[in-house]
């Protein structure tokens, strides 16, 4: 059995559970066990509800969009491959903020899929939200994500200490969202802090950018860099599918952007790196002259060493990228920024699930790199 299923938090922190151990108190139970048949019914149960998309959520580059929590308008389906747009309707990057002086909480979560975690990635991270607070201008710090044990669930936390603090929680990384709720205790009240309107950072990349495979949301690396950067931030991130196609290039060059990130090659071989990339470069400063782009170089795998055949790999990507970076750049190009392996997964090779995914190690050493040349741009 899932050991979210037969395990829960302690100390007054919970997740929906299918079943419950003798003997163990919790302080949740199944949301469809809850829920009215009428979903619009109040439920009087001592909680006040609020809707993300009443709350505003923060992360989507679309206001026409087929469901609030997709990453594409709804024009790009059927314009897009079929993959890429099933895997934009994951909510990766985006989440609600809001400020509340409140000793509890309660998510409530219905998810699009019933799978919640993948062989190499735990339910936390695929399916979970994950909550952190903000007290006066201080640093983002993590409080509180649970675990999801069932397609619909619902958490509750207990114990806050009711100072004002402004809160932040991310939506799931590979799952998508058909309805999520915040609530308070009745009397408690929850002030909405809107999305900002500044111009994104937008990252166009691959499943490591989607957020392959962290823990929890708050720990993939794109949703690190917009804590540090303090910036909006726009993940189209497409697990084994982000690959330099014109279709994206059109639509990355709809969002005013503070910049572009193009971070596609772990989903492309060397003869495609160089027939792809001078083309989607050029459509892109064709429709923003004056829009940063910055050009990242695939991670080497972290056990490329012993593995010939990929190290040639990774040494064809990289050559052919940086062929293509010379010439736009001999050719006036400005605004071109390019990122060579910092090694962005470390040196001792323990930053990975599987030698491509980071584990939130990896991700923090990404952000790490990333970051500082990141800051001056945006």
């Amino acid at each position: 059995m899932n050991i979210a299923r037969r395990e829960l938090l302690a100390a007054g922190l919970g997740a929906a559970v299918l079943g419950q151990r003798p003997g163990l108190a919790s302080t949740t139970r199944a949301l469809a066990q809850e829920t009215p048949q009428d979903p619009e019914a109040p439920v009087e149960d001592g909680w006040t509800r609020h809707a993300a998309q009443e709350i505003g959520l923060e992360g989507r580059g679309w206001d026409e969009v087929e469901t609030p929590f997709d990453r594409l308008p709804l024009r790009a389906k059927g314009v897009v491959r079929e993959q890429v747009w099933r895997l934009s309707t994951d909510s990766s990057g985006m989440f609600v903020t809001f400020r509340a002086a409140t000793p509890a909480m309660r998510f409530e979560v219905e998810l699009r899929q019933a799978r919640l975690e993948m062989p190499h990635m735990p339910a936390t991270g695929v399916s979970g939200v994950d909550l952190y607070a903000r007290e006066a201008d201080g640093p983002w710090r993590w409080v509180f994500c649970p675990r999801p044990g069932a397609q619909t669930y619902s958490a509750e936390l207990k114990g806050l200490s009711p100072e004002p603090r402004t809160y932040r929680l991310y939506l799931p990384l590979y799952n998508g969202v058909s309805a999520l709720r915040v609530a308070v205790p009745d009397g408690v009240e929850l002030e909405p802090v809107p999305p900002r309107k500044s111009p994104p950072l937008v990252y166009y990349g691959t499943s490591i950018a989607h957020g392959a495979c962290a823990s929890r949301p708050g720990m993939s690396f794109v949703n690190i860099l917009g804590r540090r950067l303090d910036v909006p931030v726009l993940n189209l991130g497409f697990s084994g599918n982000g690959r330099l196609e014109m279709e994206l290039a059109a639509l990355l060059a709809e969002v005013d952007a503070r910049a572009y990130v193009l971070d596609c090659l772990p989903n492309l071989g060397p003869r495609q790196v160089a027939e792809r990339t001078e083309p989607f470069v050029r459509a892109l400063r064709a429709e923003r002259p004056d829009v940063p782009i910055v050009m990242v170089e695939d991670r080497v795998n972290a056990n490329a060493r012993f593995l010939p055949g990929r190290m040639r790999h990774h040494e064809g990507n990289h050559a052919a990228f940086r062929a293509a970076f010379d010439k736009l750049s001999a050719s006036g190009l400005r605004g071109l920024t390019y990122v060579r392996d910092a090694p962005f997964l470390g040196e001792d090779g323990e930053a990975t699930v599987d030698g491509s995914h980071p584990t939130d190690l990896g991700m923090v050493r990404y952000a790490d790199a990333l970051e500082p040349i990141l800051r001056p741009l945006v």
